[in-house]
């Protein structure tokens, strides 16, 4: 049986195009979750500068990511993770210290490669935006602990809020992260 799903948001948090992601979920995992920086209130950003903005002075990398860890922490069992941008980045540190993630899909964390040596606890595939800072020159490193996909497409491309929103790329990559989430291994 699947697993049930977080999904950890970006800086852009909750909002209403966010809906339809996951009522799609909903329609895979048996549980479906949400974690966001502002713990479940909704804003409407008017650009990504507006949400990181709002981002570094509501709750901050470093906060995120300890939202992240308590939430792990008082997980009932384990469960599968997939996380953006922001939650990404919070994610992927955690997974070499979790025994809570039966399995993760992690895209673009811009920040991963500056921490390419960590070795998540569980299978783990990383989608980062080839133009990242740091994705090309540590591909390798990268690919030794995940599974690494490289895509062409820009930064919050799933995100219907973000300026690099490709809504074609984003319904076909949701389709294969799914399908990895629920594969047993």
């Amino acid at each position: 049986m699947t697993a049930p799903l977080l999904l950890v948001t970006d800086i852009w948090g909750q909002h209403q195009t966010l809906d339809p992601l996951l009522a799609e979920l909903a329609q895979h995992f048996p549980q479906v979750t949400v974690l966001d920086p502002y713990s479940g209130q909704r804003f409407v950003f008017n650009s990504d500068a507006d949400a990181y903005g709002y981002f570094q002075r509501r709750c901050s990398a470093r906060a995120y990511q300890q939202k992240l860890q308590q939430r792990l922490d008082n997980a009932d069992g384990k469960i599968n993770l997939l996380a953006f941008s922001a939650g990404a980045n919070a994610a992927w540190p955690l997974l070499a210290q979790s025994n809570k993630v039966n399995k993760a899909a992690l895209v673009y964390g811009s920040q991963i490669p500056t921490e390419a040596e960590l070795a998540p606890k569980c299978p783990t595939q990383l989608w980062l935006c080839q133009d990242d800072d740091g994705v090309k020159a540590q591909q390798s490193a990268l690919n030794q602990h995940a599974d690494l996909v490289i895509s062409e497409q820009p930064h919050g491309y799933f995100n219907p809020r973000s300026q690099g929103y490709d809504p074609i790329a984003a319904t076909q990559d949701l389709a294969i992260l799914i399908r990895y989430l629920q594969r047993q291994d």
